[in-house]
């Protein structure tokens, strides 16, 4: 019988249940690495209990891909930056100790990513109302990360988030990037299609325009390149 190569690696993903965009992103950024597999698992959209998550399910779930010995945990949606940055850091380290399987989030990576390049003044386009921006700029403010001009969706049914236009996108962007004095612009939440339109909004704007999603993709993918 043939075999596969002895060192084919993976990336292990949890994603809210409601989600359509998160597996799409990750073979498109995986796209160039034929060597590395994705697995995937779903847990309840909800997931969370007493304010925070759920550790019980997201264990299980991260158990369930350590069977598929993956190299990387990821973590994709953006809960932990609504919840508060800790919540994220406590979730990564029971998932390490549970599966002894690093792991990372979408909002952790993102405020690594910010701050490792000077991104401390940003505009948010959040999925769901005023509320959550409120709540956010005060989350990503104890990351040293000032939220300086925010827009909302109003989408608080999570799967509807996948089905926001492009175009809705772009306009929310643009505004942002009228006011000035921002660093980049976040498109924040990982069932957004944000993916889409960061490039061309990057070079447009002049300033970058991320998606979650893929930057947490991406830090998945240089801790494995970081560990060859």
């Amino acid at each position: 019988m043939e075999r596969a190569q002895p060192d084919r690696r993976a990336i292990g993903v949890i994603l809210p249940s409601s989600n359509r965009i998160v597996e799409r992103v990750t073979h498109q950024v995986l796209r160039d690495h034929p060597e590395i597999d994705a697995c995937f698992t779903r847990v309840p959209y909800a997931g969370a209990a007493d304010g925070g998550y759920d550790h019980d399910v997201l264990l299980a779930a991260a158990a369930l891909l350590g069977e598929a010995r993956v190299d990387v945990i990821v973590w994709n949606a953006t809960r932990g930056a609504f919840l508060g940055f800790d919540h994220d850091r406590r979730l990564c380290a029971a998932i390490r100790r549970r599966t002894g399987t690093d792991c990372l989030t979408a909002a952790l990576s993102t405020a690594d990513y910010l701050r490792r390049r000077g991104l401390t003044r940003i505009g948010l386009v959040a999925q769901g109302k005023a509320e959550e921006v409120t709540r956010l700029t005060a989350t990503f403010a104890a990351e040293k990360i000032t939220i300086a001009a925010g827009s909302h969706l109003g989408v608080t049914e999570n799967f509807d988030a996948a089905l926001v236009s492009l175009e809705a996108l772009e306009r929310q962007a643009v505004r942002l990037a009228e006011k000035g004095g921002l660093d980049a612009i976040l498109i924040w939440s990982t069932n957004l299609p944000g993916h889409v339109v960061t490039a061309r909004l990057s070079a447009s704007l002049a300033m970058p325009v991320l998606d979650p999603t893929e930057i947490a993709i991406m830090h998945a993918l240089d801790q494995l390149n970081a560990e060859k």
